[in-house]
């Protein structure tokens, strides 16, 4: 299955149809329809027919249009898979997923729904799913329609009893969502940085989830779009370093070498192979 561009995801409620068709026009590489936390309980039926209408009568492009639907435990999750069945959507965002059991049944459920199923990005946001994520991540390595992972910051912090934005916290979620990303051939996506007029503090997050392996990070307003889609393109001056360490590597007869001071062998000259993937990316 195809891997889009994933740099950045636009959140947008899905009871507010000018904000969703202006999403089209941002320089977002997909934006989520929110039909969880984003709009009352009571506007989510009128929600899922906007999300019909819109996403038929607005190009979108090369944006990937995802939908967050109902987690498993509000049983409202069917109703929202049925409605949004006809929808042109590419991906569902599964939140609040604790077992395998509930992966592959919300996934076996969208594809019962469509002959073109979209694609699945599963939320861990309790210490159910925290401590459930080998068994997760090894089941999605199975399904081919669950494609990325990511994880729920503020829901974890409520579940634990704590309080503000413990650091300690988001670390501890971002290594091991990360790693279990890795189990499942998932590309791991960062989770919101809530204060948006804080674009210093976001690059600065965004640097450190890139530099352990995240691919791309939600966002909660249009203004942080510019700093996450930056922070998650390869520079030319990467993109020119790695290109040199790939060749040179690839020329030399040694399973070993020290290039511009920098020693390199088979597993580090794969992470510069990685960086060269993602710079294709991004110019496609």
């Amino acid at each position: 299955m195809s891997r889009p561009l994933r740099r950045s995801f636009l959140y947008t409620p899905a009871d507010d149809r000018s904000m969703m068709e202006k999403s089209a026009t941002l320089p977002s590489d997909a934006v989520i329809f929110d039909l969880e936390d984003a709009i009352p309980a009571a506007a989510v039926p009128e929600a899922r027919a906007r999300i019909a209408s819109v996403t038929k009568e607005t190009a979108f492009d090369s944006t990937e249009v995802c939908v967050r639907i109902n987690g498993y435990q509000s049983k409202s999750w069917i109703q929202d898979l049925q409605a949004l069945a006809g929808a042109a959507i590419d991906t569902v965002i599964l939140p609040m997923i604790e077992s395998e059991r509930q992966l592959e049944t919300m996934v076996a459920v969208a594809e019962q729904l469509s002959e073109s199923p979209p694609e699945a990005i599963p939320t861990i946001e309790t210490p159910s799913g925290l401590f459930a994520l080998s068994s997760i991540a090894a089941r999605a390595k199975s399904l081919p329609s669950v494609t990325g992972l990511s994880y729920g910051f503020g829901d974890y912090v409520n579940a634990i009893g704590a309080t503000g934005r413990p650091s300690q916290v988001r670390w501890f979620l971002r290594h091991h969502i990360v790693g279990a990303a890795a189990v499942g051939n998932l590309s791991p996506v960062d989770t919101v940085y809530q204060d948006h007029t804080d674009l210093e503090g976001l690059r600065e997050a965004a640097e450190r989830a890139r530099e352990i392996g995240y691919i791309g990070q939600k966002v909660i307003h249009p203004s942080q779009l510019d700093v996450i889609n930056d922070v998650f393109t390869p520079t030319p001056e990467e993109v020119e370093k790695a290109r040199r360490f790939v060749e040179t590597f690839a020329d030399s007869p040694k399973d070993a070498i020290t290039v511009d001071g920098v020693f390199l062998d088979t597993a580090i000259v794969d992470q510069y192979k990685t960086l060269l993937a993602r710079h294709e990316e991004v110019r496609s």
